[in-house]
């Protein structure tokens, strides 16, 4: 009987083992391939499994961070501050009219000259107000994207951005991807645009930015085609923090760029009522699809996220929902 009860429990043991060990190979094979199966439910890729949980975005005293994120309320268009101890760089500088609140706000912020002002591309909602600030600010250098010659504007605003810079007698220099600088302690990487754009929105800088162990993502106006160049480019995007493309349009973040990225925090910069829709519906969806938390500018006004260097912290200095 005894020699029986062993055998049994040996049998026991080996059909238990070869249950777990297809169980496991099931669930490795469920996380590879779930990328490319329409699921019901979520399932981690291997990058998220490996790199730990996605950073959490905590309650803190995010203005007084060692590092800085502005995303400032400018209404339909775009202007970051990013600071980073005692530098700073400011990307895009909104519509005609924001000249002013934009220099009132760096000072408020401690910010008395721009290491870098970054020109993503001439539309007038990224540059309208940056010819006053750089006027009003001194200014170090000038990142713009190179444009073929019949994609130069010959818009008054843009005539006017290029003799403020003159003027100014900051360096300029034409982005190109991989090209590197440092903020501070930060890192700050060009992974966009790839190649020769065909159209000023994908002619976008894309800026990835990199504080200790956070990182984040500035795309401009980049559409789905410029994601498409920068992911066959190979570059490095995956980041805690996204600025959505195009304040949130259907014709940027593209469900494959959103997935590498793997954010987790987006950031929407838009007007209140903008005639043109923004945040789309469709990428809102993907956003909630993916259980991405994200904040925007027509909702919270002005949005800040620091960092030190490991957490990541929010706040809304002119939070609109109080004002209701």
């Amino acid at each position: 009987m005894a020699n029986q009860r062993k055998g049994g429990s040996a049998a026991q043991n080996k059909r238990t083992k070869l249950i777990v060990t297809v169980a496991v190979i099931a669930v490795a094979l469920l996380i590879t391939f779930a990328p490319y199966m329409n699921l019901p439910f979520d399932i981690p890729t291997w990058g998220e499994l490996l790199s730990g949980d996605k950073q959490t975005v905590q309650d803190g005293d995010a203005l007084n961070a060692p590092f800085t994120v502005h995303v400032i309320d400018v209404g339909q268009g775009d202007s970051i501050l990013v600071k980073s101890g005692e530098h700073a760089m400011l990307i895009d500088a909104g519509e005609r009219g924001n000249d002013q609140k934009i220099l009132d706000y760096l000072r408020a912020n401690s910010v008395e000259k721009l290491d870098y002002i970054v020109a993503t591309h001439p539309h007038s909602d990224h540059i309208g107000s940056m010819p006053k600030v750089i006027e009003g600010i001194e200014v170090d250098n000038v990142i713009m994207p190179k444009l073929p010659k019949s994609m130069v504007p010959t818009t008054s605003i843009y005539q006017k951005l290029i003799k403020a810079v003159k003027a100014s007698g900051a360096k300029v220099i034409s982005a190109k991807a991989g090209d590197t600088y440092t903020l501070g302690d930060a890192k700050i990487t060009v992974v966009g645009p790839v190649g020769t754009p065909d159209d000023l929105n994908n002619a976008s800088v894309v800026l990835k930015v990199v504080y200790g162990k956070n990182s984040f993502l500035f795309t401009g106006d980049a559409e789905a085609k410029s994601e498409k160049q920068i992911l066959a480019n190979g570059a490095d995007i995956k980041a805690d923090v996204l600025k959505l493309g195009h304040h949130g349009s259907s014709t940027s973040t593209s469900e494959e760029f959103l997935k590498v990225v793997s954010p987790s925090l987006a950031l929407i910069s838009c007007g209140k009522d903008n005639d043109y829709g923004h945040p789309h519906k469709e990428t809102l969806e993907k956003l909630e699809k993916y259980n991405i938390p994200y904040e925007r500018t027509d909702i919270k006004g002005t949005i800040v996220v620091g960092s030190d260097g490991e957490y990541l912290s929010t706040a809304f200095p002119s939070d609109k929902t109080a004002e209701k």
